[in-house]
C-alpha cells in the first residue's frame, strides 16, 4: 500500500508486543478496551501515524515497526484502518502514560472488534516469521544469551524446543555474532553473550 495520504478517511493502530514471562500486548484501558490509534493528518505518511499513535497512547518510540494488513471497517465504520505490529524489549519500555497495561493477546476479545482481529493476525504474523525473520532478536536486549533466545522462540511458538538441537541450528544461522563476554551469576556456569550480525548476508545484498 502507498503510504501516503489516500482521498478516503484511514487510520493507522498499532500492536505493540513485548515480552515479560509471556507474550503480552499494550491495552488501553477503559471501556471496552483498545490499542493504539490515531487518524492519518494531512501531509503525514502511514508509518509516522502509528508512530504518533504510540507516542500519544504511551510516550513510546523507537521500536521495531511493522505494516500488518489493511482493514476495512465496513458499515458503522467510517474509517478504513491500517493495521502495524510493534516489538521491544520490557525492559526498554517506560510508559509514560497513565490508562494503559499490558495483557496476554488470549484477553483480546476484551477489545473493540476490529482491534481484536488485529491483535490476533499479529500474533499469527509473529509465530509465521519466526522461522524465517529475526524478528525474536526484537524482544531482547541488545545483548543475550542462547537461553533467553531459546525462551522467545518457545513464547511466541507455544513449544518447547530441544536445547540441543535449538542452539545447533541457531550457531549455524547467518543471524548471531558470538561476542567475548559471558553472563556470570549464580551457581551456574558463564553463560556466552551474543548479538544480531549489523550486516545482511551476502545472498541477500
Amino acid at each position: 500500500m502507498n503510504d501516503t495520504k489516500p482521498s478516503a478517511p484511514i487510520a493507522a493502530a498499532v500492536a505493540l508486543f513485548t515480552i515479560r514471562e509471556r507474550l503480552e500486548f499494550l491495552r488501553l484501558e477503559g471501556g471496552q478496551g483498545r490499542i493504539p490509534s490515531a487518524p492519518l493528518e494531512e501531509g503525514e505518511t502511514l508509518e509516522a501515524c502509528a508512530r504518533r499513535a504510540l507516542w500519544e497512547a504511551a510516550s513510546i518510540e523507537d521500536v521495531f515497526l511493522e505494516q500488518l494488513y489493511t482493514f476495512d471497517g465496513g458499515r458503522g465504520h467510517p474509517r478504513a484502518i491500517v493495521a502495524y505490529y510493534a516489538l521491544a524489549p520490557h525492559d526498554r519500555l517506560r510508559i509514560g502514560r497513565t490508562g494503559v497495561g499490558w495483557v496476554d493477546p488470549t484477553l483480546a476479545p476484551t477489545l473493540v472488534e476490529e482491534h481484536q482481529i488485529i491483535v490476533g493476525r499479529a500474533c499469527e504474523r509473529l509465530a509465521g516469521k519466526l522461522e524465517y525473520a529475526p524478528i525474536a532478536y526484537q524482544f531482547l536486549a541488545e545483548r543475550f544469551t542462547l537461553g533467553e533466545l531459546q525462551t522467545v522462540y518457545e513464547i511466541i511458538g507455544r513449544q518447547t524446543l530441544d536445547k540441543r538441537n535449538f542452539r545447533r541450528r541457531i550457531r549455524a544461522s547467518w543471524d548471531l555474532v558470538e561476542t567475548r563476554d559471558a553472563r556470570r551469576g549464580g551457581p551456574h556456569r558463564p553463560a556466552r553473550l551474543y548479538r544480531l550480525r549489523d550486516a545482511r548476508p551476502p545472498w541477500e545484498e
